[in-house]
């Protein structure tokens, strides 16, 4: 009989070997004898006319697209596991990650329903029980309440508006059927001058609208202003609009910052609001002692977002949303459609407003399984030790000013040339230009962060790799290059002179 043509590939195993080598090869270069630049300098326009870009009519074969991936991507691609990438809250993935993640996309599961991945349904029920047992959120058996749910999505934006949208819809939901126009009323959120910009985006996509998100003032350590808040609450009721949520920062993606969260719980509570908290980058904290008194009263949220692919260093993309009450979730997202099949309780098409998703709770629950909370804890705890090393050296140097307080494993400085004649303006620039300079040495990648109308170097410590001797070799590696800047004068580098740093909002939250 005549066989049909597939897509299989006969040396499908041989394959799988070079891709796996090509992986552990990349992993060994990025270790703790890292060598190389973390960025490479490359531009587009140079990739662009490097990576084979025609669709051929006739394929070249896989062993040839390897050979492309070999010669014209890995090499460029930016080393995230460096340990001295320490630039945005994108985290150094652990091996076991990667491993789930590689059998993830082997096994190919569809878990929209409990027939496209039964054991893809039930590693998401158990990776985020581990996750709302970690935050506290009462079980099924406490408070008469019907118990936690939850959805893993691509990252800390999407956990954000789902987060966001289950506020709506559990205080509107004749928005469900009648829109935004149909409830009669203006529905507002609060989120401090700290929060990510995910939240404005949210308020759009939902039909809230930007001009509807109070920015609520943050004090002197970057942490919510509770008495801002309560004035703006009262404000807008008595304007006639409708206040329905709060969203706390649990690490914010500038300084680090925790917002008081039991102070805003009783706020929310009072006034009957929705109580969403952002821990995308600091959720981890909560595996130890230090981090659950910095989170305290994180239990009493009713959603809560948090970014496994940050501190719990699972390679990307992996989010989470955990919500209090399982039914809010349920009746916000359950999806019927007669293609769809017969109903299971425990699909979770009715989690989520998305269908096609990978299961991504596998890579959680193998590097979950691997390592143990124990080693997890110890990593979360030297990350922390080592962002107050970075700020003790700054504060001890007079060349450098320590911009906020360290609560994570965020530290945010200043390099201040030594001298008359520089303005405040002019320092800001040179943070730009001292980053700009650090990036082409190849030595180490962080970001610029404005702090309190002042730019600075920030620098996150979110990676497992990362030892003290790296902290040391950055730290006076950015000073000689500070020096070198500042022995050129405040007017040197016409082309930097335009140049701004980077905004809180803008710093990137994957």
């Amino acid at each position: 009989m005549q066989r049909h043509e597939t897509l299989d590939l006969e040396d499908f195993e041989a394959l799988l070997h070079r891709a796996a080598t090509m992986i552990a090869d990349r992993v060994e270069r990025i270790g703790p004898c890292a060598e190389g630049p973390v960025v490479h300098p490359a531009t587009f326009d140079e990739l662009a006319a490097l990576i084979p870009s025609d669709w051929p009519e006739a394929g070249a074969g896989a062993h040839a697209v390897l050979d492309d991936v070999a010669r014209c991507i890995e090499p460029y691609a930016t080393r995230i596991g460096h340990p001295r990438f320490l630039a945005w809250i994108t985290t150094s993935p652990a091996p076991a990650g990667t491993l789930g993640d590689i059998v993830c996309t082997g096994l190919n599961q569809a878990p929209l329903s409990f027939k496209g991945g039964p054991a893809a349904t039930v590693l998401e029920h158990v990776v985020l029980g581990w996750l709302a047992r970690l935050f506290g959120l009462p079980q099924a058996a406490d408070e008469g309440m019907d118990g936690p749910g939850g959805t893993i999505v691509s990252g800390g934006t999407m956990a954000n508006l789902m987060g966001l949208t289950v506020a709506r819809h559990t205080h509107f939901p004749e928005a469900a059927t009648k829109g935004l126009a149909g409830i009669g009323r203006t529905p507002v959120l609060y989120v401090s001058d700290q929060g990510h910009m995910s939240i404005e985006r949210s308020a759009v996509l939902l039909g809230l609208g930007a001009d509807n998100v109070r920015a609520i003032p943050s004090g002197t350590d970057n942490r919510m202003d509770v008495a801002a808040l309560r004035a703006a609450i009262a404000a807008d009721r008595a304007a006639g609009l409708a206040p329905f949520c709060v969203v706390a920062q649990a690490g914010s993606v500038t300084t680090g910052a925790v917002d008081p969260l039991p102070e805003i719980a009783d706020i929310c509570a009072a006034e009957g609001l929705w109580f969403h908290v952002d821990a995308a980058y600091g959720g981890a904290a909560m595996l130890t002692d230090e981090g659950r008194a910095l989170l305290a009263g994180i239990h009493r949220a009713d959603s809560i977002c948090v970014d496994p692919h940050k501190w719990f260093f699972i390679p990307l993309e992996c989010g989470v949303t955990l919500f209090r009450s399982k039914a809010q979730q349920i009746a916000t997202f359950r999806a019927r459609a007669s293609y769809l099949g017969e109903e299971n309780p425990h699909d979770l098409k009715n989690t989520t407003f998305i269908l096609s998703r990978a299961n991504r709770a596998l890579k959680v629950w193998f590097a979950f399984r691997t390592y143990g909370r124990e080693r997890l804890r110890r990593i979360v705890t030297r990350n922390m030790e080592l962002a107050r090393h970075f700020r003790d050296l700054c504060a001890a140097s007079p060349e450098w000013r320590v911009l906020a307080p360290v609560q994570l494993s965020i530290a945010c400085a200043r390099y201040v040339p030594q001298g008359d004649g520089w303005t405040e303006e002019q320092v800001d620039r040179l943070q730009v230009r001292l980053l700009e300079r650090l990036e082409a040495s190849g030595e180490g990648f962080l970001t610029p962060a404005m702090v309190r109308g002042r730019a600075g170097v920030r620098l996150c410590v979110a990676n497992h790799r990362t030892s003290e001797a790296d902290i040391r070799l950055l730290f006076d590696l950015m000073t000689t290059l500070g020096r070198e800047l500042a022995a050129q004068g405040p007017l040197a580098s016409p082309a930097s002179r335009t140049a701004q740093p980077t905004q809180p909002s803008q710093t990137p939250q994957v």
